[in-house]
């Protein structure tokens, strides 16, 4: 049995790409929440499964697998007929390419700005900082104008069918229009993209039900 531990909210981006990709190999796992505002994240027992001591994490018959995007391959990896990995080792590297991309491009843009501007619980307001802000809002706009470039050429992130690329980038896009931080007018491809990604099984099941 696999066990997922995350976040009480099941849908935080980090987690729901993995969710979505269990979902679509048709998987059975446990999801364990972690109490995070309670630090169960730092207790012993945790530390001693992932020294970082974040969420999300993978425990499958002793072998534990922290960090969120190794995660995402690995079950990808891990159950090959779901076909969310291409076995072209272009086309792989490329699947890396925009894991980097959701999570180094897009994700921290987009948390800078909701913690700086519109978070009430990231940052007390005399703390926000304009500069980060600004800052923010100028990589995220860059970031999203290269995926609306990617998405107009192509139906999905990599070799024309839907891998664990397409959950890294919905679960961002989808965290990034909860925040109020998308233009669908300016990025349209994003917006029927994300609606694609949405309307499939997996996501359905990742995003309305909990395992």
């Amino acid at each position: 049995m696999i066990k997922l531990y995350g976040p009480s909210n099941r849908t935080a981006a980090n987690t729901l790409k993995i969710r979505a990709a269990l979902a679509a190999a048709g998987v059975d796992y446990e999801y364990v929440v972690v109490d995070l505002a309670g630090g169960e994240q730092r207790k012993p027992e945790y530390i001693a499964l992932n020294p970082h001591g974040k969420v999300p994490l993978l425990v499958e018959d002793g072998f534990a697998l922290p960090e969120s995007d190794a995660i995402l391959f690995y079950v990808g990896e891990r159950f090959p007929k779901a076909m969310l990995v291409p076995t072209d080792v272009q086309q792989r590297a490329q699947v890396l390419r925009w894991l980097d991309f959701a999570s180094t491009g897009i994700y921290p843009s987009s948390y800078d700005l909701f913690a700086h501007t519109s978070s009430k619980s990231m940052i007390a307001a005399e703390n926000r900082s304009a500069f980060v802000a600004d800052r923010a809002r100028t990589a995220l706009d860059r970031a999203l104008a290269v995926l609306e470039s990617h998405l107009a050429a192509n139906d999905w992130m990599v070799g024309g069918r839907l891998t664990v690329a397409d959950y890294a980038i919905a679960a961002v896009v989808h965290m990034v229009k909860a925040r109020e931080q998308f233009a669908p007018a300016s990025c349209s491809h994003i917006e029927a993209y994300s609606a694609k990604v949405g309307s499939t099984p997996a996501w359905k099941k990742a995003t309305e039900a909990a395992p």
